[in-house]
């Protein structure tokens, strides 16, 4: 079968299709769409806190090194001069509670001051507000939140006022008196330049509650590097005032430079009492150490160690010297002894001997001899002259010999005492590394405390010079400034957030009606539903008397049930299109008025029809016709020998419509559903008529009309918009499948006349 009528699949048809769905609720649309901008509007106005943005940049030095001159980095974690900061530490004290809370306390941030309103209070600050509070924070009654009116009576003079109860407490009070209350304790103080105060409505102040506060502050506090690799910090402050805003932001950059000072002064004073301490210290150990050096030196008995290893070396020398001269003496002496005790008395005695008195004493002995000699040559041995030479020269042997006896064992004693001094000497220079290394220890400890003396006296001055010139390690880049226009509430955000809420809650409402009602409401339910032909809608009608004359002007109704005749023929699966059943699932669906009416355009195009009114316990086909109650069917199949003729009526305006009334009202008509006199007179009206319309009862509550399925060749369901529940879709598609119901088409009754008119296969695949 060719599917005639254009079921929408793409998704750009089924957006097309939702919003002509719902574009026929436009005015509903509309007036939600004016309140949610009216509404958003007067939120805007009356009710919502704008919200500024302030910004600010500092930039923090020695991120990375500190200001230390020192070539010794160790010594940077002491603190010594400006020691390195981390910008991850910064923005922890940036938004430390301490800081904040130094913050309002110093500038009274948890005192608010408000102008009443018509609709909402409007807070005031700076040199806006006429008066200045001081609360004593240390009472401990003091109530936070409490609204305290203040009325300036005069220069001298103010009124504070208070809710207490149902009744309304005013005290008088002096500028600058102790204002004693049950819940605070606080002194005014009058801004003169702002008297008298020209504002007709009423001035009151809250005491904040600071924790609270505190929490407020860091949490429209925004601290962020301002690039990757810089030290700039980007501060940014959110405020429902600009000029507020921008002082808080000042007063929290200041107090943060402030405390970075004092730090850095307190560091630096720390650090010059700990150099001081350190210096008495080290004082006191170079002073050790020197006498150690002393004391060593004088023990040791040595003034330079090196000049003194010299010394030693040369005097170990010199002894060693004259020990090989003694004993170069020693060796001529014994060579003089030997000659004497070997030698002849006529032998000279040789030798290079240095002692003057034995030099002499053999000179003396060589000389005699000679001259005894010379005598010898010219007088005999027997001469007295050669004897008294013999005695000389015995005389001075012996003289000699005890001589050199006696030079033998001085040289003897003093080479002894030489090799002594020498080997004293050679122990001292033995000794020499040792006292070096151990000189060389005590040298060195000695330096290492003066040069750590000397840094520390370098330290302690740069300390001294930089807590003369305090200057801090922060400094502010750009003065916080708010921005032009509030960052909350958008106003544009707002407006088109009104605005879509104006088209969503309708929208939704309507959605949530659709999904909560069972009933079908719209054509788009069937055809998607249903896999069959859809023949067509009828719009809602009060009247059931449609004219299908084609002589006069007709309804949309009877036109539509004109179109319907030719869709049937078009749609139709059967290869006759004579009979037709029509059937709903429950009363009320409108079967019979489609019967009815369908039978009359039928007729009126000249085709001959006749409709049965089959529904045999609640006929109503004969009264929508119009006609009157005749025989008719129960009347056929139960009183014998009754005619076809005597029981089909004429209609009374259409020549070609004949009717068929349901007879007399039978029980247990279900029985007689089954008589074969049925089958007569369905094959004698085939014969008779073109068209046969079957009116019969509702298959949802009576079975009737499958005991009629196996004479007609096709089936009219009808259902009714806001009536027929859409799980009646499945019965029928049930119905159709198992062949309970031939060539089932739909039709949807008691639709708008605003929705056109179609027909098609539902749901073709």
């Amino acid at each position: 079968m060719t599917n005639v009528h254009n079921v929408p699949n793409q998704s750009e048809q089924n957006l097309k299709d939702i919003i002509l769905k719902y574009l026929k609720f436009w005015p509903v649309f509309l007036l939600s769409i004016a309140l949610g901008i009216t509404i958003t509007y007067l939120y805007l106005r009356y009710k919502a806190v704008p919200k500024y943005e302030v910004n600010s940049k500092i930039l923090i030095k020695n991120v990375e090194n500190g200001q230390s001159t020192s070539g010794i980095p160790g010594f940077d974690n002491f603190g010594l001069v400006k020691s390195a900061h981390s910008l991850e530490d910064e923005i922890g004290i940036i938004t430390s509670n301490g800081l904040i809370e130094e913050v309002i306390i110093n500038n009274n941030l948890n005192l608010t001051y408000y102008i009443e309103g018509q609709i909402k209070d409007v807070e005031i600050y700076g040199e806006n507000v006429p008066i200045t509070v001081t609360v004593d924070e240390t009472y401990e009654n003091l109530q936070y939140d409490v609204p305290l009116y203040v009325k300036l009576l005069d220069k001298e003079r103010f009124e504070v006022s208070y809710e207490k109860g149902d009744t309304i407490k005013r005290i008088e009070q002096k500028y600058g008196e102790l204002v004693e209350l049950p819940f605070a304790k606080f002194t005014v103080a009058l801004n003169e330049a702002l008297f008298p105060f020209e504002n007709d409505r009423r001035l009151y102040f809250k005491i904040g509650d600071k924790e609270n506060l505190i929490a407020s502050i860091l949490s429209n506090l925004s601290v962020t590097p301002a690039n990757d690799t810089g030290s700039l910090l980007k501060l940014s402050f959110v405020s429902n005032s600009q000029e507020k805003g921008e002082k808080v932001l000042s007063k929290i950059i200041e107090t943060y430079i402030d405390r970075t000072i004092k730090y850095e002064n307190e560091l630096a004073e720390n650090t010059i009492k700990m150099i001081d301490d350190r210096l008495k210290v080290l004082s006191g150990e170079i002073e050790d150490v020197e006498k150690t050096v002393v004391d060593f030196k004088t023990q040791q008995g040595v003034t330079d160690i090196a000049s003194n290893a010299d010394v030693f070396i040369q005097q170990s020398n010199q002894y060693k010297s004259r020990v090989a001269e003694y004993q170069t003496q020693i060796s001529v002496l014994e060579q003089v002894e030997n000659n004497i005790a070997l030698g002849t008395a006529d032998s000279p005695i040789g030798g290079a001997i240095n002692d003057p008195a034995l030099a002499a004493l053999v000179n003396k002995y060589n000389e005699t001899l000679l001259e005894k000699q010379r005598l010898e040559r010219s007088a005999n041995g027997s001469n007295p002259i050669i004897t008294n030479y013999n005695e000389t020269l015995e005389g001075l042997r012996e003289s000699i010999a005890n001589n050199v006896n006696s030079l033998k064992n001085s040289y003897s004693i003093a080479r002894g005492n030489l090799l002594g001094n020498a080997s004293r000497y050679d122990a001292r220079i033995a000794k020499v590394p040792q006292m070096e290394k151990q000189l060389l220890d005590i040298s060195r400890d000695q330096s290492t405390k003066e040069g750590l003396y000397l840094y520390l006296l370098q330290k302690r001055e740069e300390e001294v010079l930089s807590l003369a010139a305090p200057v801090s390690s922060t400094r502010m880049v750009s003065l916080p400034k708010a921005g032009r226009w509030p960052i909350s509430p958008n106003k544009k955000i707002m407006y088109l957030t009104g605005l879509l809420i104006g088209l969503i809650i309708p929208a939704f409402i309507f959605y949530g009606k659709e999904v909560l009602n069972t009933k079908i409401t719209e054509v788009d339910e069937v055809t998607k539903n249903l896999q069959l032909p859809f023949i067509g809608e009828l719009f809602n009608s009060k009247n059931t008397q449609l004219n299908f004359n084609e002589d006069r002007t007709t309804s949309p109704v009877a036109e539509l049930f004109r179109l319907m005749r030719f869709n049937i023929d078009y749609m139709s699966s059967a290869a006759q299109n004579q009979t037709f059943m029509v059937t709903s699932t429950v009363k009320g669906e409108g079967k019979t008025f489609v019967a009815s009416n369908l039978a009359k355009a039928l007729a009126s195009s000249g085709e001959k029809v006749v409709v049965l009114e089959f529904d045999l316990r609640q006929p109503m086909l004969t009264k929508n016709l119009g006609m009157e109650k005749s025989p008719g069917i129960s009347d056929f199949i139960v009183k014998k020998g009754t005619a076809i003729e005597e029981i089909i009526q004429q209609h009374p305006t259409i020549e070609d419509l004949h009717v068929i009334s349901s007879g007399s009202i039978l029980f247990q008509a279900s029985r007689f559903m089954l008589s074969n006199k049925i089958e007569i007179l369905m094959n004698e009206l085939k014969k008779r008529y073109q068209r046969i319309i079957i009116d019969t009862a509702p298959i949802g509550m009576i079975s009737d009309a499958y005991a009629l399925n196996k004479y007609v060749d096709g089936t009219i369901y009808v259902l009714r918009k806001n009536v027929s529940k859409k799980s009646y879709l499945k019965a029928i598609e049930d119905n159709h499948n198992s062949n309970k119901l031939k060539n089932t088409m739909v039709v949807l009754n008691g639709t708008s006349s605003k929705v056109g008119y179609g027909y098609g296969y539902a749901n073709t695949k």
